[in-house]
């Protein structure tokens, strides 16, 4: 399954939609939506509508577009992105990215490997995401908050202004504000691990 599919899924999840009200809000059909749930890549007509559903600009539309119709038989995912940071309070979520190349930031996009459980079941604890700092946040969106000194945590961005970012975590009950914020990058992909059963 591709990325561009997998983004699909996972920002339908995360709308807690259905694939008809999806298509309605869209002005797709239903059966073209799940066409490109299930690894279909879609015509042109559809690209704006698509970069806004999934909150990415048109050549990052594109470029994944590009690489579906490159992968169209491979379900594996793509390890184009190198894996940065590390936990450092898996009970908060959060992570500590060292110096590369002079910077603490990532500026380009980049994996993180989920080992925590603030975020379960949308994060799941083993899995890897793919990160990408060009996306402009938005409330509702999953992201990596990153603050001054290399540390960053990972959750829901609820808000954000000029004095921080607050973040919801599933597992936590109470929302985290982080001051001193550096950058805010998007989750934009995650992988699915299968659940372990008894």
């Amino acid at each position: 399954m591709s990325r561009f599919s997998q983004m699909l899924i996972a920002e339908l999840k995360r709308r807690g939609q259905s694939e008809r009200e999806i298509a309605r809000e869209y002005s797709w059909s239903q059966q073209a939506f799940n066409t490109w749930l299930k690894g279909g890549v879609p015509r042109q007509q559809f690209y704006l509508r698509l970069g806004n559903f999934l909150n990415i600009s048109q050549d990052d539309l594109i470029a994944l577009l590009d690489e579906a119709r490159k992968s169209e038989n491979s379900t594996k995912l793509p390890a184009m992105d190198p894996i940065y940071g590390k936990v450092t309070d898996r009970k908060d979520g959060r992570y500590n990215f060292p110096l590369v190349d002079g910077m603490r930031t990532p500026r380009a996009r980049y994996c993180i490997r989920i080992d925590t459980k603030v975020m379960e079941p949308a994060l799941v604890v083993g899995a890897k995401a793919w990160v990408d700092p060009s996306i402009w946040p938005k409330p509702g969106n999953e992201v990596i908050v990153h603050a001054k000194g290399g540390v960053a945590w990972i959750g829901m961005l609820v808000a954000m202004d000029t004095k921080g970012a607050t973040l919801r975590r599933h597992a936590i009950p109470n929302d985290l504000t982080i001051h001193d914020v550096e950058s805010i990058h998007v989750i934009t992909l995650s992988e699915r691990l299968p659940t372990a059963t008894a």
